[in-house]
């Protein structure tokens, strides 16, 4: 289950980067291990690290338990 956080979502970003040979490699084996295209499982791989790995931001809530506090009011403050 995702927490909810204030981040805006975009629907897609480019990303771009090369590997080594031997990632690549590596690559193309998880991908048909998986039958996934290279796209997909790297894809996969990335989504899979970050959400193990990057905790996600928690919005920032004020302390609510302040309304619920009994508060002192002066009769006389509601007169003109």
């Amino acid at each position: 289950m995702q927490k909810k956080s204030h981040i805006k979502k975009k629907k897609q970003q480019s990303v771009k980067f090369s590997l080594s040979s031997k990632d690549s490699i590596l690559l193309d084996k998880y991908a048909k291990l998986n039958d996934l295209t290279k796209k997909t499982a790297a894809k996969k791989i990335l989504h899979d690290f970050l959400a193990a790995n990057v905790t996600m931001p928690e919005e920032v809530s004020g302390n609510q338990l302040d309304l619920f506090t009994p508060r002192e009011t002066d009769i006389f403050d509601f007169t003109n």
